[in-house]
């Protein structure tokens, strides 16, 4: 890959070599399918071994539809597909303007395949059963990206292939996902579980916790449940947005930052809202805000005077809750002496490093009760409290209820 760098001209370069680079650049962030078919629908060339995802594509039919919207569209198209496959489409046309040939990107996860959708492949009539092991097997192993980098790798293919630049409201998006058609309908959307993933975010807020990547992959990856409330409604989705974004202002306010500043801050995202022509878009805007006010709201709180040292400590204990910590590995870490670390900590913190971990790692606790469907043995085991019986005594110490009447509760 590094010779093919160092040699690439990108004003010398065909279609097919600029197409290619961009898909060695893909696999730096993991394994990118990209895919090349002729104006019919023939396979031509494609990055993944096999094609398994090929046939996939074309037995749901979407194939069909990808050519008919490229022979009358010249604009990217993203196509949301069973269980929640994605695939984005790069038409280019002759000088006729007819459908020369097409670039896919996908399939591609925005969030991993949940239990209710591998139960809804067991029931799938128009699979078959012998199909069923292969099909879970092949979700399981799809890229999952966060919608906002999907989007931008389908607008940087676009520029790959007509060297044009264009904005996410360019790209249509059409859903064939049959459970976000039941969404729409309001036939299994969860209101109980939007709610609790609300609350949860906004946690995050107040704590500044940065570490929530960790957990949920991206902020996209949670507002991913948002679809199913607005659906392909752009009025509905920027009210949902805007009243979204205000709860933010006021979480990131009660975190620490002065009302000036989270307002004229907030301001800004939801002018952005007001312009927005599709619900990606808002939810591209909704992800911005969010992630900086987490952000904004951690730097206030680290601007309390901590020296060098402990300022990395805290750092590092907020940033890695899941990995097995202890004053021995941080010490070392920073390199100070354990006898040292713990006095300086406890001066400046006001309490003890372990007890600061235990602080740490029952907040994230607390946001994987309401946010996953992670077990509470999961969750403990995740977090190293050793057992349930532990972690349910000390979660209990710091919140006043147990792990399971918390999840209970903030999930009504």
């Amino acid at each position: 890959m590094t010779e093919s760098v160092e040699n690439f001209e990108p004003s010398n370069a065909t279609i097919d070599e600029t197409v290619k680079f961009f898909s060695d650049l893909l696999h730096c962030n993991g394994k990118i399918i990209i895919s090349k078919y002729n104006g019919s629908g023939s396979l031509l060339y494609t990055n993944h071994t096999g094609t398994a995802l090929d046939t996939m594509l074309r037995n749901s039919k979407h194939l069909e539809d990808a050519i008919a919207y490229g022979e009358t569209n010249d604009n990217p198209l993203m196509i949301i597909t069973d269980y929640g496959m994605v695939w984005s489409v790069i038409f280019k046309k002759d000088e006729f303007h007819q459908l020369q040939n097409f670039y896919t990107i996908g399939p591609i996860m925005t969030t991993s395949v949940s239990n209710e959708e591998l139960e809804e492949i067991k029931k799938d009539r128009r699979i078959k059963e012998k199909w069923k092991p292969k099909l879970v097997d092949y979700l399981h192993r799809l890229p999952i990206l966060p919608a906002t980098e999907v989007i931008k790798d389908t607008l940087m293919l676009h520029y790959c292939v007509h060297r044009e630049y264009l904005k996410p409201s360019n790209i249509t998006i059409l859903d064939f996902d049959k459970t976000s058609q039941k969404e729409k309908t309001g036939g299994d959307f969860s209101y109980a579980n939007y709610y609790s993933m609300e609350n949860g975010m906004l946690d995050l807020v107040r704590q500044g916790n940065i570490n929530f990547k960790n957990t949920t992959g991206s902020a996209s990856s949670i507002l991913h449940q948002f679809r199913g409330i607005v659906a392909s409604d752009i009025k509905t989705a920027t009210q949902y947005a805007t009243i979204f974004c205000g709860l933010c202002i006021r979480a990131a306010i009660d975190g620490g930052l002065t009302p000036d500043s989270a307002y004229t801050r907030g301001n800004v995202y939801i002018n952005n809202l007001r312009s927005a022509k599709s619900v990606v878009e808002i939810l591209s805007v909704c992800n911005r805000l969010f992630e900086d006010f987490i952000y904004q709201v951690h730097e206030q709180k680290e601007s309390k005077q901590y020296s060098a040292g402990v300022h990395t400590c805290v750092s590092y204990i907020e940033l890695h809750p899941k990995e097995p910590l202890s004053i021995e590995y941080l010490s070392q870490k920073i390199g100070y002496s354990k006898y040292y670390l713990s006095k300086k900590f406890k001066t400046e913190v006001g309490v003890s490093v372990n007890d600061y971990i235990k602080s740490i790692r029952i907040k994230q606790a607390a946001f994987m009760l309401t946010a996953t469907d992670l077990s509470i043995n999961d969750i403990s085991d995740q977090l190293h409290f050793g057992n349930r019986n532990f972690f349910s005594k000390v979660f209990k110490e710091e919140l006043g209820t147990s792990p399971a009447s918390y999840r209970a509760e903030h999930r009504k």
